[in-house]
């Protein structure tokens, strides 16, 4: 996602952040836009869906991820351990300090607004999923690993492919658009330890 988008979203949340005036949350001040600018202008409003994969498998403690969709789009398909908050819920949810909250949507646009709806009302930990759920199928669900990848980025994809795998997914072989093979064990290559995943790149910046 674009600085410019995000900032666009920004815009559009600080409109509708008047209801919250009497919330129990710090309230919004010039500083704390700059302060959430600079978070935006910095990739630090988002997290990739291979890191939410990442720490919905490790269970990391105090994550909560939420699904600003509507209950109809909720309970058609969530991810796994996902909450329910459409974003006219949020200003009477609660968060503990230490809660670190992931929102998604669909494709990423209300996700965003939600986080600067957190953000304002004082919730510290919080992040998003920049293209949604279509960033969720594409990374964790149905990955692709270019064809005649080198051996660096073979270890590279192997926590990609242990995490789709763990989620039910399918690894591909192939480009983008064509219709790519099924990973197989006889690809893997036979390297201990996976590359970090920190290292991957990082989708919707």
């Amino acid at each position: 996602m674009s600085l410019n988008r995000n900032l666009g979203l920004c815009a559009l949340a600080l409109g509708a952040a008047a209801p919250f005036a009497g919330s129990p949350y710090a309230a919004t001040s010039a500083d704390q836009v700059d302060r959430l600018a600079k978070e935006i202008a910095h990739g630090d409003d988002h997290v990739s869906a291979l890191q939410l994969a990442a720490w919905i498998r490790a269970r990391k403690p105090g994550l909560r991820v939420v699904d600003v969709r509507s209950p109809q789009e909720f309970a058609d398909f969530s991810l796994p351990g996902a909450e329910n908050l459409p974003l006219d819920r949020l200003s009477r949810a609660r968060f503990a300090r230490g809660d670190t909250v992931v929102l998604y949507s669909e494709g990423g646009a209300h996700a965003g607004q939600a986080w600067m709806l957190l953000r304002m009302m004082g919730v510290p930990n919080a992040y998003f999923i920049a293209g949604g759920l279509a960033d969720w199928r594409d990374e964790v669900i149905a990955p692709n690993l270019p064809a005649g990848a080198s051996p660096e980025v073979l270890r590279a994809f192997q926590p990609v492919a242990e995490l789709s795998a763990y989620f039910g997914g399918t690894p591909k072989i192939g480009p983008a658009g064509s219709s790519p093979t099924q990973m197989t064990a006889s690809h893997a290559p036979a390297i201990g330890a996976a590359a970090d995943l920190a290292a991957l790149r990082r989708r919707g910046c």
